[in-house]
This record gives structure tokens, sequence and C-alpha cells, in this order.
């Protein structure tokens, strides 16, 4: 009826919980018989470089890439509650960074940081770091060995930027256009949540993505928190 608040953000909360169940649970099962397979396997088969194990492995990852996408379809479509607090922005992004420079290096990207004012904002952590790792790897996924990616946070009273910037592939217009479409994605491997998620972040604290790309040039997509005055 006109003037009652819309339930569809609450039924698709439900609807996702409802498929994240039925998916999950018989996930994990193939996932613990696979393994019991793979020990009687082992007592059989002597050479573990053997067929088998080769295939065994392949499910195993096909079962790991359902269960991840299982875990981001829900981060997107339930999203937590906003738990905002001041926080220092230096430690956040700097931990996050060393956590992700392995990936880096084994892949022989670089990854620098960039750090400017304010030294705080207020922002949910927790879904702040999830918001920029999305964005970090995508960047890494679209990066070449040799190539650059760099983290910088900027800002002043009134806004807080995280932009994650490539000299990667770059994006084509068409991609460009529907980078931020739910299960839109260029990857045989992507879920296409990455993108829609980091927005989703960003608009819940009051606040929006930019997106800029082209083609052999690279891409930078920041992230912009509105600060309240006084807080």
């Amino acid at each position: 009826m006109e003037g009652e608040p819309s339930q569809e953000p609450a039924l698709i909360e439900t609807l996702a919980a409802g498929i994240a169940h039925e998916v999950r649970n018989p996930l994990n099962s193939v996932q613990i018989n696979l393994s019991i397979l793979g020990q009687e396997l082992s007592e059989l088969v002597a050479d573990p470089e053997s067929h088998v194990f080769v295939v065994l492995a392949k499910i195993a990852a096909e079962i790991k890439r359902l269960d991840d996408f299982v875990s981001e379809f829900l981060r997107f479509a339930r999203p937590p509650k906003l738990n905002v607090e001041r926080l220092p922005m230096t430690p956040l992004v700097s931990d996050l960074a060393a956590f992700i420079t392995p990936e880096f290096s084994k892949k022989g990207v670089a990854l620098s940081l960039e750090s400017g004012s304010p030294e705080t904002a207020r922002v949910d952590g927790f879904q702040l770091k999830q918001a920029i790792l999305n964005l970090v790897l995508n960047a890494l996924r679209a990066t070449a060995a040799g190539g650059h990616v760099v983290l910088r946070t900027a800002g002043d009273d009134r806004r807080f930027e995280v932009s994650v910037i490539d000299d990667g592939e770059g994006m084509a217009p068409e991609t460009r256009e529907a980078a931020f479409t739910p299960f839109f994605t260029t990857r045989p491997e992507g879920t296409g949540l990455g993108l829609p998620l980091v927005r989703r972040i960003a608009e819940h604290h009051g606040g929006w993505v930019e997106l800029t790309s082209a083609p052999g040039q690279g891409t930078t997509v920041t992230m912009v928190f509105p600060q309240p005055a006084g807080s």
C-alpha cells in the first residue's frame, strides 16, 4: 500500500539466507566425503601424482569456488549492520597491505602505499577492509608481472577517500559501464559481485564510488566516505 515501507530488502535477505543454507549444507557434505575418499584412495594408490588425485584436486577447487561464491553472495545480499567508529587509517591500510603483499610478490607486481590526510576517519573498519581487499585483488588480477598497484588514502575534514590505482589492462567502455552490475564479470572464475559489493559498502556509509579506466591505461577506483561535521 502507498506509504508503507517496501518489503523487498527483507525478502531479498530471507531468500539469500535460504539459498545459502540449501547450497552450503550439501557443499559441506561433499567436502567431507571428498576428504574421506582422498584418504582411502591414498591407501590404495601409492603415487600421489596419479590422475585420480589430480581429478580430486580439481573437484575440491570447484567446491571451494562455489563456497566462496555463496559467501560473497551473502555479503552482497545481506550486508551486516554498520558499526561506524573513528579509526586510525594508516595502521588499517598498512596491515591490509602487509596481508596481501605475498600475493603480489608471487605474481611479480609491486604494491605501494600513499597515505594522506586525514589520519582518522569515521567508518566501519571491517567493511572498509573488505572493500579495499576486493579492489586490490581486482587490480592484481588486471595487472601483468612487472606492473604496479597503488593504494592511496586522502581527504579532509569533510570526506575520506581510498583509491586503488593500477597500470594494468584497463577496461573497454562497455565493460566499464557494466562493471557495477551484479553478476557481470569478464573472468571465467569471477562472481561478478566484487565491485557491486564495494559500491554497496560505500553507499551504506552515505558515500559513493568513482571509476575511471581505458584499455591499456589501467584503472582507478575511488571510494568516497563523507565525514559528518564535528564527529
